[in-house]
């Protein structure tokens, strides 16, 4: 107890103020600096050995900050390398040696299993760990390949390099399927071709980044390529809009539940966009070739995007039901008040079926009146059942409506002709708005019928 309370000098090494502090406080640092220059590189005095760390502490006996040189770890060995030679790649400069990896070894089982299945190209392991099982040792690696990362694998080596063999077979298949060619001299232009341009000046394309919550963000260096491409935020809604409009890019307009946009639906609706480019998804990431005058055409998505813009709404990627995980038309300040607060047009057959708000809050605020002294939850148990009884009628008032109600929100579905045009989809809109307003009197009728039958 009294060693750890007795006190020592300790000086700053930028300016030589000393102090008098707890020598326990100050064990096992190389340097320390008064508060009075404090900063996170090491003072000049320190001597930092090529490739050694300077761990900083702050705070220090309240006062100082405190730098520990050290030795680096193998694996924060290997990270420096590789931050020095993404840097050397990124201004020209050649990268600088790799530090001896004392885990090669104990990597070895791994690595023969891979060459001997593989061969010693095409391959890279980066990263591998295992532990003993039931069934003997099982490895967890991270493996990069000439075509890209390859993921995690898990398993015996045997299994790993049988597992990689097919991820690599499949690539190959998906590769030779796009048929990633050059439009004008029918160049091969697929990923795994020595080549990335030809004479004719096309390209072969893969996105650079994007981001994971949006997968169409893949599309925004892509669009530096195409000429009389809109902007971004343009760009990626008639992405979206042409996944719901192409009734042959899959969507299912019977599915309470719709697919998130993935890149094979982006892939679909950009080939519609750009049709003389040629796109396709390889090891479940998009590719293009892009050739010397490309073109963006908007489609029915851009003709859909102009109209619903003329009546005043904007499109907005959160869909107001939530099971429905598709972009929506929202009404904004300017539009007229006697058109639905939302909808969207999905491809349905040969043609499209058009889906409104039908304004489930009104509806229920009509029902309180009519019935001020029932309970609510009463109220709301026979709304329930008025609306799954009507949506197994007859009712001539249901001859073009299908309702929905979950999540709190309520649709109204029709089919329509031509979602495109400005007159049209008013039209539209209108018809639905009316059929809303039947649908409210025959639900509000039918809950004055339930509640008489419940007394």
């Amino acid at each position: 107890m009294a060693k750890s309370r007795e006190k020592v000098s300790v000086t700053c090494a930028e300016c030589g103020h000393t102090r008098s502090v707890r020598g326990a406080l100050v064990r096992g640092f190389d340097a320390l600096v008064c508060a009075r220059h404090r900063r996170p590189d090491p003072p000049a005095s320190l001597v930092v050995p090529d490739g050694h760390l300077v761990a900083v502490t702050p705070n220090v006996a309240g006062y100082f900050t405190g730098y520990t040189v050290s030795e680096p770890t193998p694996a924060q060995a290997r990270s420096i390398w590789r931050a020095k030679a993404l840097a050397a790649a990124a201004t020209g400069r050649p990268a600088p040696p790799p530090p001896p990896d004392d885990d090669v070894s104990a990597w070895q089982p791994l690595i023969d299993a891979l060459t001997a299945k593989l061969g010693p190209d095409g391959w890279e392991l980066a990263d591998a760990d295992s532990e003993r099982g039931r069934r003997g040792r099982v490895w967890a690696v991270k493996i990069y390949t000439d075509f890209g990362w390859a993921g995690f694998l898990e398993g015996s080596p045997r299994q790993i390099a049988a597992d990689l063999a097919a991820i690599r077979d499949d690539y190959a298949r998906q590769t030779a399927a796009a048929g990633l060619n050059c439009p004008r001299c029918d160049a091969d232009l697929s990923p795994t071709a020595p080549a990335s341009r030809c004479d004719c000046g096309s390209i072969a394309w893969q996105p650079v980044a994007w981001n994971a919550n949006d997968p169409v963000s893949v599309i925004a260096d892509a669009l530096a390529y195409i000429d009389d491409a809109p902007p971004y935020e343009v760009a990626a809604e008639q992405v979206l809009l042409t996944c719901l409009l192409e009734p042959h890019i899959g969507w299912d307009a019977g599915e309470m539940r719709w697919p998130e946009t993935n890149f094979d639906g982006i892939a679909a609706a950009l080939q519609v966009l750009v049709p003389h480019a040629r796109w396709a998804t390889i090891g479940e990431r998009l590719r293009a070739v892009l050739p010397v005058g490309a073109r963006w055409e908007g489609g029915r998505a851009a003709q859909l995007r102009q109209a619903a813009s003329a009546l005043g709404y904007a499109l907005v990627r959160t869909h107001p039901i939530d099971d429905l995980r598709i972009p929506c038309l929202s009404a904004g300040d300017e539009t007229d008040r006697g058109l639905p607060k939302w909808f969207d047009v999905t491809a349905a057959g040969d043609g499209w079926q058009l889906r409104i708000d039908a304004d489930a809050g009104r509806l229920r605020q009509r029902c309180v009146d009519e019935h001020p002294d029932v309970d609510d939850e009463d109220l709301g148990e026979a709304l329930d059942q008025a609306l799954d009884d009507l949506m197994l009628s007859d009712d001539p008032v249901t001859w073009a409506v299908a309702t929905y109600w979950w999540e709190g929100a309520l649709a109204v579905a029709r089919p329509i002709d031509d979602p495109c045009d400005a007159d049209a989809l008013s039209a539209a809109l209108r018809e639905g708005v009316e059929a809303v307003t039947a649908l409210h009197a025959t639900v509000t009728s039918r809950v004055t019928a339930v509640l008489r039958n419940a007394d």
